[in-house]
C-alpha cells in the first residue's frame, strides 16, 4: 500500500462515541497496523451543520489528550459542503480557523469530507479541487490533507472526477467506498478502475464495513472481513474502516480488518480474537453463517450440529459489551430457545402445547426490532452512482427471508 491513512474513521450517522471509547479502540489497534483514528461523526453538529462554530476549551482539551497518546495519530474531518460557498474568502477563513484549532492541539491529518451533499457535476468538481488545494496550502507542513469527494462510489470516469484529477494536489488522497456505498466485494480491478478514473491516482479506500448506521441499525456486523481481494491494500493509497455505532463491539471485526491490512488471514484472526474475547457464539449468531450451516444440515436430516449450536447460543454471553449489545444478546437467547423448540417438533414432539408455544415465540421473534441469525428484511445502502450523478440501487441492497430461525421453524411446520 502506498503510504497513506490507515485505520478507523468514525464516520457514521448516530450518537458520537465518548473519548474514552475512542481511546480504548485506537490504543488497541494502533499496534496492529490501524494507526490512524479520524474524527468524523456525522451527528456532531460542529463537524457538519455548524461547522463554522469553533470548539470550546473543553472540547479542544479532549482532542489534545487523544493526540498526546504515545501510539497512533489523530485525524480531524470537517464537512462544510452543505452550506459553504467554496470560493468565498470569509468561508475559507472560517474553515481555516476551525481546522487550525484541532491541528494546533495535535491533529496531523485533516480530511475534507464533501460527501452526502447534492451533486453538482464538473463545476462542483473544479470548486472542490480549488478548495482542497487552498486547504492543502493553508496547512502546509503542519498536517496532511485528504479529500472525501461528493462522487465517492463507482469506477467509471465522470466530469466531476476529471476536475478533481486535474486540480487536486497529487499528494492529497481522494476517498472511495468501492463500486457502491456498502459492498460485499471489492477487488483489485475495482481499485485500478477507480484509479484510472482519477488520472492514475490510487484511491483512499473508505470501507463501509462493519458500519451499521441508519437503515442497517437492526444488525450487528460481528463477522470477519470478507470479499476483499488479496492485493487490494496495495492497489489503494490508504484504508479506513467505518465502524459500528457500538464502539466496543468493533473490537472483533477490527481484529479481522487489521489482519487483512497486514496481509494476514482475516478469518483466522477473527476466530482467534473471538475466542480471546469470549464472544464466539454471540458473534456467530449475529453473523449468521454458522446458523445457516447447521440449519442446512438439519434440513438434510442431521440435527446434532443445530442442537449443539442453539443450546450454546441459548446461554451465550458477550463479556464487556452487555450494555451496548444487550438487545441482540437477549434476542439471540430467545431465538435459540425457539430453535430448540423447532428441533423438538422436527424430532417428533407434535403436541398442541409445543407447537402453539413455538409459533407464539416465532411471532414475537419476527416482530423484534433487532435481527440475529440472519436477516429477515435487510436493507443496506448497496447503491452506486450513475454518470449523471444520480443514485442507482443494486438488488443486493435488499435481503429477505434469509433468517435461519425462520427456516428452522418452517422445517418444523412442514412435519405437521
Amino acid at each position: 500500500m502506498k503510504a497513506g491513512p490507515c485505520g478507523v474513521i468514525e464516520g457514521f450517522y448516530g450518537p458520537p462515541w465518548s473519548w474514552g471509547a475512542r481511546t480504548a479502540l485506537a490504543d488497541r489497534y494502533a499496534a496492529e497496523g490501524l494507526t490512524d483514528y479520524i474524527y468524523a461523526p456525522k451527528d456532531d453538529p460542529k463537524h457538519r451543520e455548524l461547522w463554522r462554530v469553533l470548539y470550546d476549551t473543553g472540547e479542544l482539551a479532549a482532542f489534545a489528550r487523544f493526540a498526546a497518546r504515545p501510539h497512533g495519530r489523530l485525524g480531524f474531518a470537517i464537512s462544510p459542503g452543505l452550506s459553504m460557498a467554496y470560493d468565498d474568502p470569509h468561508d475559507r477563513e472560517a474553515l481555516g480557523r476551525k481546522v487550525d484549532q484541532v491541528v494546533t492541539v495535535g491533529a496531523t491529518l485533516v480530511v475534507l469530507t464533501l460527501d452526502d451533499i447534492p451533486f453538482g457535476g464538473e463545476a462542483q468538481g473544479h470548486a472542490h479541487a480549488r478548495l482542497t488545494t487552498w486547504l492543502h496550502r493553508h496547512l502546509g507542513s503542519r498536517a496532511e490533507v485528504a479529500l472525501i469527494p461528493t462522487e465517492y462510489v463507482g469506477v467509471a470516469p465522470s466530469p466531476y472526477l476529471d476536475a478533481l484529477a486535474a486540480g487536486v494536489p497529487e499528494e492529497v488522497p481522494i476517498g472511495w467506498t468501492g463500486r457502491a456505498v456498502v459492498n460485499d466485494t471489492i477487488t483489485v480491478a475495482d481499485a485500478e478502475a477507480r484509479a484510472a478514473a482519477l488520472g492514475g491516482r490510487r484511491p483512499l479506500l473508505w470501507d463501509n464495513y462493519p458500519v451499521n448506521d441508519a437503515l442497517m441499525s437492526d444488525r450487528l456486523f460481528m463477522g470477519p472481513l470478507r470479499g476483499r481481494q488479496h492485493g487490494l491494500v496495495d492497489a489503494c493509497s490508504g484504508y479506513l474502516a467505518n465502524p459500528m455505532v457500538q464502539p466496543i463491539a468493533n473490537y472483533l471485526p477490527l481484529a479481522s480488518i487489521a489482519a487483512f491490512v497486514r496481509g494476514e488471514d482475516p478469518v483466522l484472526a477473527w476466530q482467534q480474537a473471538a475466542g480471546a474475547l469470549g464472544w464466539l457464539t454471540f458473534a456467530q449468531a449475529c453473523d449468521s453463517d454458522t446458523a445457516e450451516v447447521v440449519v442446512h444440515a438439519a434440513a438434510a436430516g442431521d440435527l446434532d450440529p443445530a442442537r449443539a449450536f442453539f443450546a450454546a447460543a441459548a446461554d451465550c454471553t458477550a463479556p464487556g459489551i452487555d450494555d451496548e449489545a444487550g438487545p441482540w444478546l437477549i434476542q439471540i437467547q430467545r431465538d435459540a430457545r425457539l430453535a430448540l423448540s423447532a428441533l423438538a417438533v422436527i424430532e417428533g414432539d407434535r403436541s398442541v402445547e409445543t407447537i402453539m408455544a413455538m409459533t407464539a415465540r416465532w411471532q414475537a421473534s419476527r416482530r423484534s426490532p433487532v435481527s440475529v441469525f440472519g436477516p429477515r428484511c435487510s436493507i443496506r445502502p448497496v447503491v452506486t452512482q450513475a454518470r449523471d450523478g444520480t443514485w442507482e440501487v443494486d438488488p443486493a441492497a435488499f435481503t429477505v427471508d434469509a433468517n435461519a430461525i425462520d427456516t428452522l421453524v418452517g422445517l418444523a411446520l412442514a412435519t405437521l
